[in-house]
C-alpha cells in the first residue's frame, strides 16, 4: 500500500521519528528495512547494555514513539501508514532483549519477528484489531517481539544456545 505521507512530511520532527528518519519511505518492504535498521542499532549500541537497561530504553523510546505516531496519524489523517516504521524498530529491539550477541541468534530473532509481523497470527493480529490508533500500530509489533524473545530465551535456557 502506498504511503499517504510524503518526503515533504519530514519537515515535522514527529514524522521524522515515526518514519525512522525517512526509512519508511523506502519503496519496497519499508517494514523489513526498518527492522534491519533496528538490528544494526541494537548490534552497535543497545546490545552493550544489560537486559534491564535495554528494556528501560525501549520503554522510553516507545513512549516517545506513541506520542509521535499518534500526532502524525492525527495531523495527516492516516491510519497504519506503511511509512510509519518506528514500530518495527521497537518490535525488533524487544525481540533482541538480552539475547547473546551472535549472528545466528540475531538472525533467528529477525526472521521470527518478520514472520510474526507479516502473518500476524494471534495474539499479534488480535492486538492490532483490538487497539485503535497509535497504540495498536505499536503494540502488535511489541507483542510479536515479545513472543520471539520468549522463544529464544527458552531455547537458550534449555539447550545452552548462544553461550
Amino acid at each position: 500500500m502506498a504511503s499517504k505521507l510524503t518526503w515533504r512530511s519530514l519537515r515535522d520532527v514527529r514524522v521524522i521519528f515515526s518514519t525512522v528518519c525517512g526509512v519508511g519511505f523506502v519503496r519496497y518492504a519499508p517494514g523489513t528495512v526498518a527492522s534491519v535498521v533496528g538490528v544494526l542499532v541494537w548490534w552497535f549500541w543497545l546490545s552493550e547494555f544489560r537486559g534491564f537497561y535495554q528494556t528501560a530504553i525501549i520503554i522510553a523510546i516507545g513512549a516517545i514513539a506513541l506520542y509521535c505516531v499518534s500526532s502524525t496519524m492525527r495531523k495527516h489523517g492516516i491510519g497504519d501508514d506503511s511509512a510509519i516504521t518506528i514500530d518495527e524498530v521497537l518490535g525488533m529491539w524487544v525481540a533482541l532483549i538480552a539475547i547473546p550477541k551472535t549472528w545466528w541468534l540475531v538472525s533467528a530473532a529477525f526472521v521470527g519477528f518478520r514472520v510474526l509481523d507479516i502473518l500476524k497470527p494471534d495474539p499479534v493480529g488480535w492486538i492490532e484489531t483490538k487497539f485503535d490508533g497509535a497504540l495498536g500500530v505499536i503494540l502488535d509489533d511489541i507483542v510479536a517481539g515479545a513472543l520471539v524473545v520468549a522463544v529464544l530465551h527458552a531455547l537458550i535456557f534449555w539447550f545452552g544456545l548462544g553461550i
